[in-house]
């Protein structure tokens, strides 16, 4: 059986506890699908803003 993350509506994650480290402005407008993992928008918001990088 493969288990799969659960999705959350895009307004929740712009709210939650998981994303309240980015610009929710910024967020918003990266984030444009109805619903993402937490890892998903994690992973998008971090290309963007290029986190992990010297």
């Amino acid at each position: 059986m493969k288990h799969t993350e659960k999705r959350y509506p895009t307004q929740a994650l712009l709210q939650s506890k998981a994303l309240a480290g980015y610009q929710r402005d910024f967020a918003r407008t990266l984030l444009t699908k109805p619903d993402y993992t937490v890892q998903e928008a994690k992973a998008l918001l971090d290309k963007f803003f290029k986190r992990g990088e010297s």
